[in-house]
């Protein structure tokens, strides 16, 4: 008697908002992203020694199941310092004379092109609010917070995006003051995904961690971390050194291990 009315005050204070409702995120996507004293130069280029010395993650999802063929993978990056987060995608397309990007502007419905989206959850609840962002291939950038300031959301990011022949690259960077920070949240996990519409081709939509039907799934979003390893770059952009020991341990993707 005792314990059900534990459980029955425990679900009341859960409805009411007074505890803390922790959802499992999705199992297997874990990334550990290091600090950097040198950021990478926002160009859409990715020949900054920060991508270099970082492992990315790999994958090519389908949200609806299965996978792309290897030609249309992605790999994505992420560091940070003590301002931002700089993200990189390479986004692999053997159709890339049919790429699309038609979006008039900021916040119109840039997730209809060829685009890249970024989903933040740094409460790591895995709820709303979270925020998403969305820039197609022409760096067209759409930005929202869902659960939260919704479309007013406005954070100040730069973002530059290049096209090759089998691919297209975009980078990156986000302040923490945007997403609610004063400083880097250095040992914390978040809520995070990478994800990608292709619409070249039959038009599908990928993602790092398998979040079905919907990429607003933030209970199935991966965890990143951000480390307490710092890496050590020249301002030339050339590695110097790197502080820690680091060992490659960024990625557990189940399809590629």
């Amino acid at each position: 008697m005792i314990r059900a009315s534990v459980s029955i005050v425990v679900v009341l204070l859960l409805m009411n908002g007074l505890l803390p409702v922790v959802l499992a995120h999705e199992p297997g996507y874990e990334m550990t992203i290091p600090q950097v004293d040198v950021p990478p130069e926002i160009d859409g280029k990715l020949d900054d020694a920060t991508w270099k010395v970082v492992k990315p993650v790999e994958w090519g999802n389908i949200n609806t199941g299965g996978e792309v063929n290897r030609d249309q993978f992605s790999r994505s990056w992420a560091v940070y310092d003590n301002t931002y987060i700089y993200v990189a995608f390479d986004n692999m397309d053997p159709n890339m004379d049919k790429l699309t990007t038609v979006s008039p502007g900021h916040d119109s419905e840039v997730w209809r092109d060829d685009a890249a989206e970024l989903f933040i959850e740094p409460r790591h609840l895995g709820m709303e609010p979270y925020f998403q962002i969305v820039i197609n291939a022409a760096n067209v950038t759409f930005d929202d917070e869902n659960g939260g300031a919704r479309a007013a959301w406005e954070p100040n990011l730069e973002s530059a995006t290049q096209i090759y022949r089998d691919r297209w690259t975009l980078e990156v960077s986000i302040p923490f003051k945007d997403l609610g920070f004063d400083e880097p949240p250095v040992g914390k996990t978040w809520g995070w995904n990478f994800n990608r519409h292709i619409v070249t081709g039959v038009g599908i939509w990928t993602g790092w961690s398998t979040t079905g039907p919907s990429f607003h799934t933030p209970q199935r979003f991966g965890n990143l971390t951000f480390g307490m390893l710092q890496t050590a770059l020249q301002p030339s952009s050339k590695l110097a050194a790197v502080w820690g020991g680091i060992k490659s341990p960024w990625v557990r993707c189940p399809e590629q291990q």
